[in-house]
């Protein structure tokens, strides 16, 4: 026993000293965490998708389409939804190409919205679309100078019609009509913010250009569902305007 411990007392100075390390802690291997296979191979996260990823190119027009192929070439273009002013211009009379135009596009494999230029003809601007109005997206409240201020009563007839209400408007425009008013924040927003897009080199992105806050919309919880972003593109000879829109909103 004497011999064993003098020769442990030996080998603990150097350790005293500070002149070496502890053999157990120089010898031990390195220990993966309980649990963990130290070979095994990590799965990468799974990538967030962005605002372009979750868009669809969409457009909007008043045009007089007569030709089937317009809309098969503009699917063939990326375009997924067509929305139409669906009473005759300057009056609420459903206009009488809204029916045959709406079924074009639904057989060109497009979704369907329609809107009217005064808010206050929503009732016949549905009922233009005839069959097809249980196939609408939406139909758009215009909410902009020359048009009826949008009212309560109007989004919940619109519901009642079986059609989910949504507004149109935009920073610039909303106060005019609307002033400070945020009582429509619960009522999704296309959003107007037009400027310059290359149509060959458009991609999708309702978060595009940077949303502006107003009428209580463009926050976390109330982000817009879709953007207007050119004026008047002619897409093979019809004037359109170019939109893009949240693909998780659409049916």
């Amino acid at each position: 026993m004497l011999q064993i411990n003098l020769v442990a007392a030996l080998a603990a100075v150097p350790l005293l000293l500070g002149l070496g390390s502890s053999p157990a802690a120089a010898a031990a291997p390195a220990l993966a965490p309980p649990g963990i296979d130290k070979e095994a191979t990590l799965e990468p996260l799974a990538a967030i998708p962005s605002a372009a990823s979750q868009s669809v190119k969409a457009v909007d027009t008043t045009a007089e389409i007569t030709d089937p192929a317009w809309f098969k070439q503009a699917y063939d273009a990326g375009i997924r939804l067509y929305v139409m002013h669906s009473t005759a211009w300057a009056t609420c009379d459903p206009w009488h190409r809204t029916e045959a135009q709406l079924k074009m596009a639904l057989d060109a494999g497009l979704k369907i919205a329609v809107y009217t230029r005064d808010a206050s003809c929503w009732q016949s601007g549905i009922a233009a679309a005839g069959p097809y109005a249980p196939q609408l997206q939406f139909f758009a409240l215009d909410v902009e100078p020359g048009s009826s201020p949008v009212t309560r009563a109007m989004v919940d007839g619109v519901k009642g019609m079986g059609v989910r209400p949504v507004i149109y408007s935009g920073s610039h425009i909303w106060p005019a009509l609307m002033g400070d008013n945020t009582s429509f924040a619960d009522v999704p927003l296309w959003d107007t913010n037009a400027g310059h897009i290359d149509f060959a080199g458009w991609s999708a992105d309702h978060l595009a250009p940077a949303p502006v806050q107003y009428g209580g919309w463009n926050t976390a919880a109330t982000m817009r569902i879709g953007v207007q972003q050119k004026f008047e593109h002619v897409l093979n000879g019809v004037p359109v305007d170019l939109n893009s829109f949240n693909a998780s909103f659409l049916k």
